[in-house]
């Protein structure tokens, strides 16, 4: 068992250049195509959240090749630029830190809900892609079933837990606190925050594209429309979340400067950002990244729960372990 990981994160790296690594599905099948042609290559799997890019590699046994570098040169990235950006980790190393990883215990928000389907997601995006084998499989969903055995047991200290939650503490801090909120996207962190608006007592929108009209689940309570209406209608609104996996800009300034109405509070959740930067320096503007959001450090108090997951964490390793050993006991 040859298993080497790499990646860069937040606490490497400002939201900047995390944005040059944020791969969208069709880029990471273009990746996971180019991996498959190396034979020492034998299974990969790609995180990439807004906090960070990790690639995985079950390897040959004599392979030594650094994962992010290889990674770099794949996605035409020049790597001298970032090799001091990212950390490489192999064998237990590797699988107690998807653990914490998956936990949430490696979020900018401590002990964050939404990483854990994040994880399971990217396995299950790299299985259709004939990406994963045999090790990496029971790997992630050792790794993914000690983070729910973790999040069972142990009460993660924190005040607010969730991207949501600080986007509603950001909201609830200004000095006139906005009643109407846009929330560009309709994806699981799009959904969360209108959802989470709405119960605490602001009015939510959200943006839909014409083609996923039909099967859209809308968070009751929350009103939506057309995604293309979204300059037209921004003057409606105190402010405006965008959390969209667009390459694409949602929110442009020259179109925002149309309006006869511009909502003085943009929170931007997205990597790449969804938000002009530009949006930022205008006059009366208050733009946010998820940098800004989620800074948080880690306290004495997740330092001893931080013991305690590991604790958990090593009995799963022990059971990765054992199958392996048999898996090769097996192969004789």
């Amino acid at each position: 068992m040859n298993i080497i990981m790499a990646g860069i994160d937040y606490s490497m790296a400002g939201i900047d250049i995390r944005e040059k690594f944020s791969f969208t599905k069709s880029s990471q099948t273009s990746i996971y195509e180019q991996l498959k042609r190396d034979e020492d290559i034998l299974g990969s799997v790609i995180v990439s959240t807004c906090n960070r890019t990790e690639i995985y590699l079950s390897c040959a046994n004599d392979y030594e090749k650094n994962p992010f570098e290889l990674l770099c040169k794949i996605a035409d990235i020049n790597y001298s630029d970032y090799e001091t950006l990212h950390r490489v980790r192999s064998g237990s190393a590797a699988f107690q830190h998807l653990c914490r990883l998956a936990c949430g215990a490696r979020s900018q928000i401590w002990g964050e809900d939404q990483i854990i389907s994040q994880v399971k997601n990217s396995l299950v995006f790299a299985r259709e892609n004939n990406a994963t084998d045999s090790i990496l499989e029971v790997l992630f969903r050792t790794a993914i079933t000690a983070a729910k055995k973790i999040k069972t047991t142990i009460k993660f200290s924190r005040e607010e837990s969730t991207v949501a939650l600080k986007t509603l503490a950001i909201l609830r801090k200004q000095p006139e606190t906005p009643k109407k909120v846009l929330v560009i996207g309709n994806g699981e962190v799009g959904k969360m925050v209108a959802k989470t608006l709405f119960e605490n007592g602001f009015e939510a929108a959200m943006t839909l594209r014409q083609y996923k009209y039909s099967d859209a689940k809308i968070p009751d309570g929350v009103t939506a429309f057309d995604y293309s209406e979204r300059y037209r209608r921004i003057g409606e609104f105190d402010a405006v979340v965008s959390a969209t996996l667009s390459p694409h800009y949602t929110i442009e300034k020259d179109k925002l400067l149309m309006s006869p109405k511009i909502p003085k509070i943009m929170i931007d959740l997205a990597v790449p950002r969804d938000i002009e930067i530009s949006v930022g320096f205008l006059g009366g503007i208050a733009l946010y990244d998820i940098d800004t959001i989620a800074k948080d450090t880690i306290s004495m108090n997740h330092a001893r729960q931080l013991s305690e997951i590991d604790k958990i964490i090593e009995k799963y390793r022990n059971d990765f372990m054992k199958w392996n050993k048999y898996k090769e006991l097996v192969a004789i």
